[in-house]
């Protein structure tokens, strides 16, 4: 995993996409049986990556969705335009990056300290594209994973 767009509401995605470059990995339709038990879902939406970088990366991973912002900005305004024009307040749609990164608490930092508190940082033009084209910005924290030959 690494960064995610997520993007869900009333439009028709299937349309959308094939108007794009965007290489979705999972797309769904307004009436698809998602969940357990399965329901029929009342949005479409679609996820893709734009950062390949691994969770202890999230400077490669701005790094990689900048580059993706601004190669796509059109697309992405577009997108917007279509979602509000279908619900105005966005109150049953969304768009979001979510920056997946590594849990550092309790790891040792490159002075040999542990860490006590995580804090990571969004540098002003990543917020400046994802505003320009309604993104809202979170960021997911998983586990440590350790390499198989790493003790605990």
């Amino acid at each position: 995993m690494s960064c995610i767009l997520r993007v869900y509401g009333y439009f028709d995605v299937t349309a959308f996409l094939a108007e794009t470059a965007f290489a979705s990995h999972w797309v769904w339709r307004e009436g698809d049986l998602l969940g357990r038990p399965p329901r029929p879902v009342g949005d479409s939406g679609f996820l893709l990556a734009t950062s390949q970088a691994e969770f202890d990366q999230p400077g490669q991973q701005i790094e990689d969705t900048i580059l993706f912002l601004e190669t796509h900005h059109a697309s992405l305004l577009a997108l917007h335009q279509r979602l509000t024009a279908t619900d105005p307040t966005l109150n049953h749609s969304d768009m979001e990056l979510d920056f997946g990164i590594e849990d550092r608490v309790g790891m040792l930092d490159e002075k040999g300290r542990e860490i006590v508190h995580q804090s990571d940082h969004f540098p002003a033009a990543l917020i400046r594209l994802a505003g320009e084209v309604g993104l809202s910005l979170s960021v997911s924290r998983y586990p440590r994973t350790l390499p198989e030959d790493e003790d605990l």
